[in-house]
């Protein structure tokens, strides 16, 4: 597995080295627009927000991951540094300051349903644990229950399953961190993946049951062997309906997110890269038509004010590099700074017909939009539940089309774009280099959302 993964990544990191102090929303004094809408916001369960926080740190990233929906932050701080310093004494460079899922779609009232997160300024959308996959709810006990990361390193995999294999498939008193891992209790119970040993769908390590990055069955390419594993995973639960959305505003969907956050120490590219999977599960009884799932970034490079942003279409990859060849200020990086990648590997999947055959096709970069760090109607923070889903739908936080060329507000050619700042990679428009550079863009605090969609996402 760890071959393959490698493999895939190459040719993202032959274009861009991964390697941010920086502020949260400005204040702004704009009215909170849609107050209809705020009014029928369906209020959810009890539930604290989030509170727990782990760090990714096995090779030459070392960041924070919180489990309230949101990463690379401490509330307060840039937690993406790399390179990695031991030096508690030394200036750290970050080079993302805050990241987050967003998704979106309307119901079959054409209501619009949405959760999403960026600073926590007005509250969250996303509370700890699973959602009953009856009811569709849950309660503060269930959320405080699983207000938790769960952390792992493969050492410790490897380890726990060498003492297995030598003990008759037994091991006494497994590691801690093998011990907690929240892999399933009972059969069909919610539960973190792991490999199951003795094929009982329980979890159980003095068994010699481990974690794994994902769950698979004997005989498949991935056997999910000990060897195999992440160098380093972090596992956490959370949901939209734990309480109302005070961060977008929105209706919630009730969606349960899995994800696994995970890291490989490598002589290679890859051991400045950090890796994330999400399965996401529609708890709720209604199918959403139209539905948009998002990565939004505030990748902050060095020093925020100075930063433009950009993708390749077909890599599926948002970027960010500075405006100048000096990242100045003590938190810059300097002198021939670096650019920082985030790159979708896998989409939802939709039903298409290819050469008259209907099969399942994986959705990768549908739309990649940017926005600024201000009040702006038209390309400033989203501060109401439409405003998010029309950046992941490609438009304006207005609902206004992008076009292409140069600010997206006002285009070149009059034609509508999906993806702002492509280079010479969209396909709409391949032999047009639309950069921020060459459009002539003051560098500021950049935010971009790259999504994918629009989709059906199903009850269940």
């Amino acid at each position: 597995m760890r071959k393959n993964i490698r493999k895939s990544l190459w040719l993202v990191m032959a274009l861009i080295t991964v390697t941010s102090w920086a502020k949260e929303n400005v204040p702004t004094e704009e009215p909170l627009r849609g107050q209809k809408q705020r009014q029928a916001m369906k209020f959810g369960s009890d539930c604290d927000p989030a509170t727990q926080s782990a760090d990714l740190d096995i090779n030459n990233v070392r960041t924070k991951i919180l489990n309230g929906g949101d990463m690379w932050w401490d509330l307060s701080s840039a937690r993406y540094e790399v390179p990695k310093i031991e030096d508690l004494n030394s200036v750290r460079k970050h080079s993302l300051f805050a990241g987050a899922i967003w998704i979106g779609g309307e119901d079959v009232g054409g209501n619009l349903r949405l959760a999403a997160m960026t600073y926590r300024q007005r509250g969250s959308d996303f509370w700890p644990g699973p959602l009953d996959p009856i009811s569709s709810n849950t309660n503060s006990t269930e959320c405080q229950k699983w207000d938790k990361i769960f952390k792992v390193d493969g050492a410790a995999i490897i380890a726990h399953a060498e003492e297995a294999a030598e003990n008759g498939g037994n091991v006494q008193i497994p590691a801690t961190e093998i011990e907690d891992w929240p892999g399933a209790p009972s059969p069909g119970a919610v539960g973190a993946p792991f490999r199951d040993v003795n094929d009982n769908g329980i979890y159980d390590p003095e068994s010699g049951d481990y974690p794994v990055l994902q769950n698979s069955c004997k005989g498949t390419e991935l056997e999910n062997e000990a060897e195999d594993q992440p160098d380093q995973m972090l596992w956490w639960i959370y949901n939209d309906k734990g309480n109302i959305h005070s961060e977008s505003q929105g209706d919630p969907i009730g969606v349960e997110m899995q994800t696994t956050a995970f890291a490989f120490a490598t002589n290679d590219e890859i051991n400045d890269m950090t890796f994330y999977t999400t399965r996401i599960i529609n708890r709720g009884f209604t199918e959403l038509t139209n539905t948009y799932f998002g990565q939004w970034v505030d990748a902050d490079l060095g020093n925020y004010a100075d930063d433009y942003v950009g993708c390749d279409v077909g890599l599926s990859l948002g970027f960010c590099y500075n405006g100048d060849d000096n990242d100045e200020g003590v938190l810059g990086y300097g002198l021939n700074p670096p650019s920082v990648g985030v790159d979708f590997f896998e989409g939802p999947t939709v039903d298409s017909v290819v050469n008259g055959i209907s099969q399942k096709v994986e959705l990768g970069l549908s739309k990649f939009v940017y926005f600024n760090n201000n009040g702006n109607q038209i390309n400033g923070n989203p501060q109401i539940a439409t405003d998010f889903y029309n950046y992941m739908q490609g438009k304006w936080r207005t609902g206004q089309d992008i076009e292409f060329g140069g600010d997206g507000v006002t285009g070149t050619d009059g034609t509508i774009a999906n993806y702002m700042f492509p280079f010479d990679t969209d396909p709409d428009h391949p032999d047009d280099n639309w950069n921020e550079r060459s459009s002539g863009n003051t560098p500021a605090d950049r935010r971009f959302v790259q999504s994918s969609g629009p989709f059906v996402l199903e009850p269940g």
